[in-house]
Parts: structure tokens; C-alpha cells; sequence
């Protein structure tokens, strides 16, 4: 029997869509397609100031997902909802994994702000003493972490005191050469004297402040100078590949479809210390959220 998806469901995904795109404009007009962050533990959604997981563990995993995407996007096929968060739990111990939900076009540096309080939140409540974060971040979930964790040590919050480890999957750190690719394009558009090629640049430019930020992987408040890693914290870089041979022109032109592996990199980030990086050829910027051999590298560095 063929699996149809439920409708619920359906309006999830399209809200996650629609949020992308327009996010920051719905959230300006009240609109109920603007996802609010919500922290989900076994896909039920957590109370932060009184949250009563079924079992809480000292160390917390939080999953982050990129644009337009939902926290489903990290489910390993074949699985009945095993990802990496919960694979790290089993082998962990003592481990809560955590899901996050978030509107991803909203400005990338007021969801590094709300994550980063929600984490002071969460973690002043816990039902045990907290002792390590692991935080978890495809895509732009990767500039999310980068931009709470700063934001959070600005204000001097306890949990970014707590053993930490920041986990950059397919981040575009440096931007993504297709957002790059549309703000160019909607610039050329709009120069061009022609109304109906105007009309073309101007459905272009409607993008929401979450994909403009993609465009140079902006991570912090407008006008503001680059800050550092924070140093106390361990950081790991994954990227991936669309051909297997690692060295193949469309890999140096496309990454891994829509992140090229220098911008995974952070190469245009001065001073950063890294803890471990991974490049996986063959595996798209999708199937980074949820494939065994990145399992099995976190696995290597976190366990």
C-alpha cells in the first residue's frame, strides 16, 4: 500500500517553504505560516522553562536544520526516526537529543539571538545539571550556531560556559554560490531597461532576509565587524560532494550542489581553529543531514 502523507504533515512542509522564502515578511504580518522556534524532544514540543523530556540526560544534542527545511530532514532512510542526534544519545549515555524548529527567513542574526536565549532558558530549567551541548547544524543551521553561540557569550550566558561542541554540516560560511547567483541576477535584471525584464528581477529580489544573508553567509547584525569562533568551544566542519572523485570539475564548481567546499570551509574566515573537518564526495548537500558515513564521523569525533 502506498504511504500518503498526512495532511498535517503537508502543511508543515509548506509552511517550512513559504517561511523560507517570505518568513520575515509573515512574522511582520502576524501571519500563521511563520514557524515560531520550538525546541522538540521525540517530536513533541518542549516547555524551555519547564521542559520535562522523557528522560534527561546531563549532556544535551540539539539538531539544527537548514533553509526551508523541517527537523524530519535529519531521519535516516530506513529508519523509524533514528538520526544523528539519537545515535549519539545510545552511544553516549546520560544524553537528551533535541530537535529545533525555526523560521529560516527571518535574519539569520535574530535566530542566533532567540536560539541563543532559549538555550540560557532551557538550560536554567533542566530537570539535571547540564555539563556538555552538542549543537548539531546543516546548512544555514551551521551560521545559526556561529551567530548564538557569539550572541551568548556576548550576554554572558551560562550555557555557552558548558563543554560545547559545534558541528558545521554543508554551512555556508563564506555564502552559497546559488543565493550568490540570485542576488546577481536580480541586480542585473533590475538595471536592464525593459519593464517586463524588471518584473523578472523584482520576483527575484523578493527573497526573504534568510536568503539574502546566504548570499556572504552573514551571521551577525548588519554593519557589524566578523568575531572569531568562540575559542573555548570545539568546532568540526563537514562537506560534501556531488561526484565521488573529489578532484572532478563540477565538485570545484558546485560542492555539493549548492555549497562549494572552500565556503564549507570557512577559507575567507581569518583565525579559526578547527577540532576535525570531513569531506564526503559522492554525498549531496540534502543527504548530509542524513547519511551513515556522517553518522559514523561524528561518531569518531563526539563519542
Amino acid at each position: 500500500m502506498v504511504s500518503v502523507p498526512s495532511a498535517g504533515k503537508i502543511q508543515h512542509h509548506i509552511s517550512a517553504i513559504a517561511s523560507g522564502f517570505f518568513g520575515d515578511w509573515l512574522e511582520a504580518r502576524g501571519n500563521g505560516l511563520a514557524i515560531s522556534m520550538t525546541v522538540l524532544a521525540n517530536g513533541m514540543a518542549l516547555e524551555v522553562l519547564n521542559p520535562q523530556p522523557e528522560a534527561p540526560g546531563a549532556t544535551l544534542c540539539l539538531s539544527i536544520h537548514g533553509l526551508m527545511e523541517l527537523e524530519s530532514v535529519w531521519d535516516l532512510p530506513g529508519t523509524a526516526g533514528e538520526h544523528y542526534g539519537s545515535q549519539l544519545a545510545e552511544a553516549l549515555g546520560d544524553t537528551t537529543d533535541l530537535k529545533l524548529r525555526f523560521n529560516s527567513g527571518r535574519p539569520i542574526y535574530r535566530n542566533g539571538q532567540e536560539l541563543a536565549e532559549l538555550l540560557e532558558q532551557m538550560v536554567a530549567n533542566w530537570p539535571v545539571p547540564v555539563q556538555r551541548i552538542i549543537l548539531l547544524g546543516h546548512s544555514m543551521g551551521g551560521l545559526m550556531i556561529r551567530s548564538a553561540c557569539y550572541y551568548g557569550s556576548a550576554k554572558g550566558h551560562d550555557w555557552v560556559g558548558k563543554q560545547l561542541d559545534c558541528v558545521y554540516i554543508g554551512s555556508p560560511h563564506d555564502g552559497s554560490w546559488l543565493a550568490i547567483g540570485a542576488h546577481k541576477a536580480a541586480e542585473t535584471l533590475n538595471r536592464v531597461p525593459r519593464d517586463y525584464l524588471k518584473v523578472v528581477g523584482e520576483v527575484i529580489d523578493l527573497r526573504s532576509e534568510g536568503i539574502r544573508n546566504l548570499s556572504r553567509g552573514e551571521v551577525f547584525e548588519p554593519d557589524m565587524e566578523e568575531q572569531p569562533l568562540i575559542a573555548h568551544a570545539r568546532h568540526y566542519i563537514i562537506s560534501g560532494l556531488i561526484v565521488k572523485g573529489e578532484k572532478h570539475p563540477v565538485n570545484i564548481w558546485f560542492g555539493d550542489a549548492l555549497v562549494q567546499q572552500p565556503s564549507a570551509r570557512g577559507a575567507r574566515r581569518e583565525g579559526w581553529v578547527l577540532n576535525g573537518t570531513a569531506s564526503f564526495p559522492g554525498v549531496d548537500h540534502i543527504r548530509l543531514a542524513h547519511h551513515p558515513l556522517v553518522g559514523g564521523q561524528l561518531q569518531e569525533w563526539l563519542v
